[in-house]
């Protein structure tokens, strides 16, 4: 699941997640997509990339 997450931050192709570094955000979480390691800034980023995330393979899964 991570590996997809990481497509779809490359698919993304925002400055913003280019900016932040694509393996530093990966950082945050773990094999299951928890956040971890992550301070509240980058826990309500990561929320809302998680979620968009979600919806975009809950589409595929369908």
């Amino acid at each position: 699941m991570k590996e997809l997450f990481k497509q779809w931050l490359i698919n993304q192709n925002s400055d913003f997640i280019n900016g932040c570094g694509i393996e530093c955000i990966l950082s945050k979480v773990d094999d299951r997509l928890k956040i971890i390691n992550a301070n509240e800034e980058e826990t309500e980023t990561l929320e809302e990339w998680l979620e968009a995330f979600m919806q975009t393979v809950s589409v595929f899964v369908a």
